[in-house]
């Protein structure tokens, strides 16, 4: 008869065998957690760096009345110029005039009671006490219990675009003006013009049948030569608001901009591309705007009698504290290396004048990148 087994023996083995799979689900576990925790870090760092690198305020605030600032980013400081150890726990108020802070309360309150708040645009205030527009997005900040305990505020500086958007009014403006001078000028030139010119022929023709009364005959002709000075004088007037229109129109730098361009189109044979950012028509000093407009022309000659392009991009910006130009072509374009030519000399002689660089690059697959960049007055250290 063969052996029985050894009870204790197929127990023990039974137990070890328990014991190594509690290990392996065990290991298999931590392994699952570290793995959710490290996904869970990346995202933090993530987040953080976000954060950390947006252009914009990022804060936080408490819930209470008093709303004292709990978190204070790099944008913030840039935007505001507080340290994170000036702010920290000092009231919202601190970088709010009264009508801002009404705002943000009004927020706040919109978000207790509805769960979230329509994004406003308000004025806050700088460390040094001046004001800055900014466009301002509040939300909920809730614990894992959906406790609020927090708003997250974040304020975009829109300084640049409501000065833009004013450029834009004053431009409509004037050009309603424009146009009512338009009309005017044609309703004095087909009506007023025409009638009087049709009251004084119709004098001079009874001239003839008065020559036996000359008084009358005087008085009559006074009438008309007065008639014709009236007509001279409102001819003159018409000529002269053409004249007023016309050189408002030419005033801006947009408008010389695009006349450049225009002007480039027979040489090039097609019309270049023009964009525009910035408030150039403001922003950008007389001298300065010679020299933009000097390099540009001089640029789509080159594009036009040297690269033989079939396609040009021009874009301008004028930033806070630079003016840009770059000029891109698909032709053969001017060898980077070639630094001698007369007109290249002339484009970085314009650059320099003004503590600017000029640059030429390639323009894979073909062509030449002519960059332009002054730096305007006040951002020359």
């Amino acid at each position: 008869m063969g052996e029985l087994p050894d009870p204790q023996s197929t127990d023990s083995a039974l137990l070890i065998a328990d014991l190594r799979q509690e290990l392996e689900d065990t290991n298999r576990g931590l392994i699952a957690l570290h793995t959710e925790l490290d996904a869970a870090r990346r995202a933090e760092a993530r987040l953080a760096a976000i954060v950390t690198s947006s252009d914009d305020a990022m804060i936080s605030v408490d819930p209470a009345p008093a709303h004292l600032i709990q978190t204070w980013n790099p944008g913030a400081r840039r935007l505001f110029g507080h340290t994170e150890q000036q702010i920290i726990g000092q009231p919202v108020d601190t970088l709010m005039p009264d009508a801002g802070l009404d705002a943000f309360r009004t927020a706040a309150e919109q978000i207790r009671c509805q769960g979230h708040a329509e994004p406003h645009e308000s004025r806050w205030r700088r460390v040094d006490g001046s004001e800055v527009d900014v466009a301002v997005t509040a939300s909920a900040m809730r614990d894992t219990d959906g406790t609020l305990i927090g708003f997250s505020t974040v304020a975009r500086d829109i300084t640049q675009r409501l000065a833009v958007q004013a450029e834009l009014a004053t431009a409509r403006a004037d050009r309603e003006v424009q146009e009512d001078r338009d009309r005017i000028a044609r309703d004095m030139h087909d009506l007023v013009i025409q009638r009087l010119f049709a009251g004084a022929l119709s004098l001079q023709s009874t001239l003839g049948r008065v020559t036996d009364r000359p008084q009358v005959g005087e008085r009559i002709q006074r009438v008309v030569d007065d008639l014709d000075d009236t007509i001279k004088v409102i001819r003159s007037t018409i000529y002269a608001l053409g004249e007023r229109d016309q050189d408002r129109r030419g005033s801006g730098l947009r408008s010389r901009l695009v006349e450049a361009t225009e002007r480039a189109v027979e040489a090039l044979g097609f019309t270049p591309a023009l964009r525009m950012t910035g408030l150039l028509d403001t922003d950008v000093p007389a001298e300065y705007a010679e020299h933009l407009l000097a390099v540009l022309g001089e640029a789509l000659s080159n594009a036009a009698r040297h690269a033989h392009a079939t396609a040009v991009d021009v874009s301008v910006e004028v930033t806070a504290t630079e003016l840009r130009l770059q000029v891109a072509d698909n032709g053969g374009g001017i060898n980077p290396a070639v630094t001698r030519r007369s007109g290249l000399s002339n484009l970085r002689w314009r650059a320099e004048e003004l503590g600017g660089t000029l640059t030429l690059t390639s323009n894979p697959p073909a062509g030449t990148v002519l960059g332009w960049i002054a730096p305007l007055p006040g951002n020359t250290g």
